[in-house]
């Protein structure tokens, strides 16, 4: 009798446990979703969780994602999930693990456009693939999303991705998040032959928010080779791809880093060590939510004037006297090298005058102070027409140190000076205001 009594105990603590694990499983999920309906928001994306039917072992729900496209005459596109939850502590979907819940989605794609939906078919026959995550006891999540292999045929060509896989781990209470992004070899032809091969990219991002609306992302995206083939044979590839995006809080700024760089490249012009970056740093903390809360606005609207005074309060926000903006870019080739560097600093107008008050090409040139430098070397500039194209300028904008060509630019005070020659660009920035206002 002691013994039916104490089993009896059991699958009631154990009925008891399950029932809580769906509770806390439906608390964390809608915590997220509405955690991540702040940030949707800012890209006109509705996120939305539906019929949620709570049981002791298992529960269903609906989800879905919905944005207008209205840039691309497509009034909606919609993912919609249909999620099965298995309640903790103990779970056995999909191999025995331990954990509040176990959710599985099935995921799919539709639009408002009936002949983009026939096409999404085709590319997506087996839909959008499946999410899994597991709802572990701290609080935190470990998520992962695959898809089979995407293909596509049609008289124009074909295009092929051996899968996609990404893992995500973070917490519930949170929209910090680590992650890993990976794609299978992406193939592709067109009809008149032509090729493209993709060896699997791999990517890594960390997102950590320091305020609401304002996240710091840092990650990176690389493949081995990215080769083209033409319809007669003739082959180009580019050799380890590598895109680097860092971002980072300095002086209560956010300091941000794109980097693109290129191995080599073999084809009809060799090329190698490429790279191009650009920075943006002292990025004020309050221009970025101003900007996130404009650009879905901006996004919708077919005028941008009824946006007028908000573009000018984002546009005073981020320009202050710390903002620097920093560019270069560099490549190897024919035995040489070249690279070009700029720097260019944000200069407040003089006191009394606001940027809405700015009426000349003068006084918008005033606003920008910097230096710059391009490099060629000898190879090249006497390997090519550029020594012939360039030799009018050469002892005036352009001079020779050595085996170096270079080019040394400032521009200050609203004036641009090459070497030591003055360019006045106020006519060129005239013209363009010009053309904005037509």
């Amino acid at each position: 009798m002691k013994k039916i009594l104490g089993l009896l105990l059991l699958v009631v603590a154990y009925v008891g446990l399950s029932y809580y694990s769906g509770v806390v499983g439906e608390q964390y999920i809608k915590q997220q979703v509405e955690l991540n309906r702040v940030q949707a928001s800012n890209a006109n994306l509705i996120l939305d969780v539906s019929h949620y039917e709570r049981g002791v072992f298992q529960s269903t729900f609906d989800f879905s994602a919905q944005t207008n496209a209205q840039q691309f005459d497509i009034e909606s596109v919609t993912v919609n999930s249909k999620a099965q939850v298995f309640h903790g502590p103990i779970i056995f979907a999909g191999g025995l693990k331990f954990g509040w819940f176990y959710a599985r989605t099935e995921n799919s794609l539709s639009t408002s456009d009936a002949e983009i939906n026939v096409l999404t078919a085709k590319f997506l026959p087996e839909g959008l693939g499946r999410l899994s995550m597991l709802g572990e006891y701290g609080g935190g999540y470990d998520a992962n999303w695959r898809t089979e292999v995407i293909t596509y045929q049609d008289t124009d060509g074909q295009f092929n991705v051996a899968g996609l896989d990404v893992h995500s781990k973070g917490a519930f209470d949170t929209l910090d998040s680590n992650s890993t992004i990976t794609t299978g070899e992406i193939t592709a032809r067109t009809s008149d032959g032509t090729q493209l091969q993709i060896t699997p990219l791999h990517g890594e991002l960390d997102v950590t928010f320091i305020a609401p609306k304002v996240p710091l992302s840092s990650g990176s995206f690389k493949t081995d080779t990215f080769t083209i083939t033409s319809a007669n044979g003739q082959k180009s590839v580019i050799n380890n791809i590598n895109f680097e995006q860092r971002q980072r809080l300095e002086h209560a700024n956010v300091d941000s880093k794109v980097r693109i760089s290129v191995q080599d490249v073999e084809g009809s012009l060799a090329m190698s060590n490429l790279y191009y970056e650009v920075e943006l740093n002292q990025v004020t903390q309050a221009a970025i939510v101003a900007w996130t809360e404009l650009s879905p606005k901006l996004q919708v609207s077919e005028d941008f004037s009824a946006h007028e005074q908000e573009l000018r309060d984002a546009l005073s926000l981020l320009l202050h006297k710390d903002l620097a903006l920093l560019m270069a870019s560099g490549v190897e080739t024919m035995g040489g090298y070249a690279s070009v560097k700029f720097d260019l600093n944000y200069v407040p107008p003089v006191a009394g005058q606001t940027l809405a008050g700015l009426n000349t090409a003068d006084e918008y040139l005033s606003l920008v102070k910097g230096s710059g430098q391009i490099i060629i070397s000898k190879e090249i500039m006497t390997g090519t027409p550029l020594l012939m194209l360039l030799s009018p300028y050469m002892d005036t904008y352009i001079v020779q140190q050595g085996d170096e060509y270079i080019v040394n630019a400032r521009i200050s005070d609203g004036k641009l000076w090459l070497a030591d020659t003055p360019i006045d660009l106020a006519p060129y920035v005239a013209a363009y205001l010009g053309a904005l206002t037509q």
